[in-house]
């Protein structure tokens, strides 16, 4: 399972682990503050946010040249780029600072229950069998037939959005020029359930001119790849297989650290 579908909303899996376990690390030291010590439950909501600003702030770091670019899109939590350890790392400080020595042990106790739920979770969620590009022929904007296959040989970012999504409007014109900055990767923007004039007129409002853009219009690659929601971008590695996928809006840095691991 690759995300959590909740009528019109979809939530990326791995959020949904995040946040289950986080309830569970809180719910756990709630109990623990009726029964042993009243400061165990601030510390833990405490140590909830403490840990998701490091958490945020360490991928920042690791990231900040292109968060110089714009540095407004530091506050952009809803494209994802939070790195889990510096989060550990602020959150147990945080602990050691705020809870006497005695506690320290149910502290350990409430993260430990986060850290087995979530490895519950994680196995719950993990996909088994390896998937890779499908073999597909769809149509170029000039209306040539492509074959993804023919993709094979090179890394390919496959990027489904469609021109009324609003997220996939965002990060389209930054992933197009992602793209034309990182020649030795293949990038093909494929619109769903969309005819070319569509997609013509919306990227020549926008300037944008990828070299790979595709027509779907029957969504057969959102059944192969089973996709849950737009925008969803697929990494497939010179071989056609998968790598990684990501649901929702990209980030240039997560774009990039993607790119990073398809090398």
């Amino acid at each position: 399972m690759e995300a959590l579908e909740l009528g019109p909303f979809v939530l990326p899996w791995v959020r949904v682990q995040v946040a289950l376990a986080l309830l569970a690390l809180v719910g756990v030291a709630e109990v623990l503050a009726r029964r042993v010590d009243r400061r165990l439950s601030p510390w833990a909501y405490g140590a909830v946010g403490v840990g998701l600003l490091g958490a945020r702030l360490g991928f920042v770091l690791e990231n900040l040249g292109v968060f110089a670019k714009d540095p407004l899109s530091v506050l952009y939590v809803w494209q994802g780029g939070f790195d889990p350890v510096w989060g550990i790392l602020t959150a147990g400080g945080y602990t050691l600072m705020v809870l006497p020595k005695r506690l320290w042990r149910y502290a350990g106790v409430a993260a430990l229950a986060a850290g087995l739920l979530a490895g519950v979770l994680f196995t719950r969620g993990g996909a088994a069998q390896e998937t890779r590009l499908p073999d597909l022929t769809l149509a170029s904007l000039g209306g040539t037939p492509v074959r993804l296959w023919d993709f094979q040989g090179k890394p390919l970012v496959l990027n489904t959005w469609a021109t009324w999504c609003p997220p996939c409007r965002r990060e389209l014109p930054m992933m197009v020029r992602v793209s034309q900055e990182n020649p030795e990767v293949r990038f093909a923007f494929v619109s769903q359930g969309e005819g070319p004039a569509v997609v013509r007129g919306f990227l020549e409002a926008g300037r944008l001119a990828p070299e790979w853009v595709l027509l779907d219009p029957e969504g057969r690659l959102s059944e192969a790849l089973g996709v849950q929601g737009l925008p969803t971008t697929y990494f497939f590695d010179r071989e056609g297989r998968l790598v990684a996928r990501h649901l929702g809006e990209l980030s240039e840095a997560l774009l990039l650290g993607y790119l990073r691991a398809l090398r």
